[in-house]
């Protein structure tokens, strides 16, 4: 990918990710995602056929980005950086989305098919490395060694796309301040020993 393609690549995913947080998937047209994102609408054909394609390249880029933060090494139990991992998820969500646009991929994952593809392959990503660090956890000793790995992740998943809709629909939402009892509800999933 050249330099340019990349930058109006990003340019166009920004400009998506503004606009559908702004006015919704079904509320934003392409007119306006191109004027946004300061190119014709040709121009933006040229790299996504449409806003379906636009929001799984915003799907895709938060996976890159929660991907990086996945790989970098962390000391201490693989609770405490699961723990870490799912504040960090609900507090800053990933770029280019924010709390409210997330809710809007959500929703449009429900209604269509090709941003519901891209959303439930990132999803297996995501908790895929979850379970490696219980897993981890597990042969460690700090999870119970019965600990179903997929159910406790789509627990811990639904708690984060919940409490993201909450700071979305509250952006003045504290995490710390308003649950301080999400490490232990974050134990009770994990039954840490």
């Amino acid at each position: 990918m050249s330099t340019e393609k990349s930058s109006t690549y990003h340019r166009l995913i920004t400009a998506a990710a503004k606009c559908f947080s702004e006015k919704g998937f079904n509320g934003t047209s392409i007119g306006d995602i191109a004027r946004q994102a300061e190119v014709s609408q040709g121009a933006m054909y040229t790299y996504f056929k449409g806003k379906s394609a636009l929001i799984s390249a915003i799907v895709e880029e938060e996976k890159n980005t929660a991907l990086v933060n996945y790989s970098q090494s962390y000391v201490g139990s693989p609770f405490a950086r699961i723990c870490q991992l799912v504040k960090s998820c609900i507090n800053e969500v990933g770029y280019p989305a924010d709390h409210r646009l997330w809710v809007e991929i959500i929703a449009e994952s429900a209604r269509n098919d090709e941003v519901k593809a891209t959303f439930i392959a990132t999803d297996l990503i995501m908790r895929n490395g979850i379970k490696i660090l219980i897993q981890d956890g597990k042969e460690k000793g700090d999870f119970d060694a019965e600990l179903d790995a997929e159910t406790a992740t789509i627990a811990i998943y639904a708690l984060i796309d919940g409490l993201i809709s909450r700071k979305a629909i509250t952006p003045a939402f504290d995490l710390e301040k308003q649950l301080p009892t999400l490490e232990g509800i974050l134990e009770f999933i994990l039954k840490a020993a």
